[in-house]
């Protein structure tokens, strides 16, 4: 472990992406960016999926620690990313099992930066991963919830806090959960948008899950393509006098 495990957690986004990149140089691990093509941070920042990777790319069996799914939790899952690379013994196991790990930093970066759940189209990517080829079904329990869940104004009036009320005295609280936490492709505005197209954060995951397969090709002379585990930090390279 770690000698001090809070250093590796971070205050903003920006910060916890620095420190993602910093504990893979340490490593020697290169870090593959994928660059918003269009939202920003909320400091104006640019906003970036960052992915590196550990182990040989023909390992049979690998991990994939993926943080920031919902913009919100990135603060705790990348600072798990962050002392995951700085623990020598931790590694020394996975490199034991011949697993490969690839780390994934910050899915949703917009909701990151922006301290909120959703991504900059208001997409919760946990509703996402669906089949957008085929007919959506829609979600007729919770289009029976949104005018008063999703109040056009704020705070709410006291008829929208009413109809609420007699929803759940009539149908319970469990019923109200499921209508809304189902997930739901009519309302952008809503709760739970599951979207009506592949988000970008979508798009770069599966990109990033397809990577392995096609690493394994070897080059010329049987040298593999990846970095194989290391414990010990990469020493600097001393710049000439």
């Amino acid at each position: 472990m770690t000698a001090d495990p809070v250093a590796g957690f971070a205050a903003t986004y920006a910060e916890a992406r620095e420190r993602f990149l910093e504990a893979a140089k340490a490593r020697g691990l290169p870090v593959t960016r994928h660059v918003h093509p269009v939202a920003r941070g909320a400091q104006g920042e640019e906003l970036s999926i960052d992915v590196a990777s550990l182990g040989r790319a023909e390992a049979r069996e690998a991990l994939i620690l993926i943080s920031g799914t919902h913009g919100g939790e990135g603060f705790c899952g990348s600072g798990c990313q962050v002392n995951f690379l700085r623990d020598d013994a931790l590694l020394k196991e996975f490199e034991d099992a011949g697993v490969r790990v690839v780390l994934l930093h910050a899915l949703n970066p917009y909701g990151f930066s922006h301290i909120r759940r959703t991504n900059e189209d208001n997409v919760d990517l946990n509703r996402n991963f669906r089949d957008f080829s085929q007919p959506i079904p829609p979600n007729t329990d919770y289009a029976e919830v949104h005018g008063f869940m999703v109040p056009s104004t704020w705070p709410p009036s006291p008829e929208n806090e009413g109809r609420l009320m007699a929803y759940v005295k009539a149908r319970g609280e469990r019923a109200l959960q499921n209508a809304t936490s189902g997930g739901q492709c009519e309302f952008p505005d809503g709760l739970f948008y599951g979207g009506v197209r592949p988000a970008w954060s979508n798009a770069i995951l599966r990109k990033v899950m397809r990577a392995p397969a096609t690493s394994r090709a070897r080059k010329p002379g049987g040298a593999t393509t990846s970095r194989p585990f290391t414990t010990e930090p990469r020493p600097r390279r001393r710049s000439p006098a």
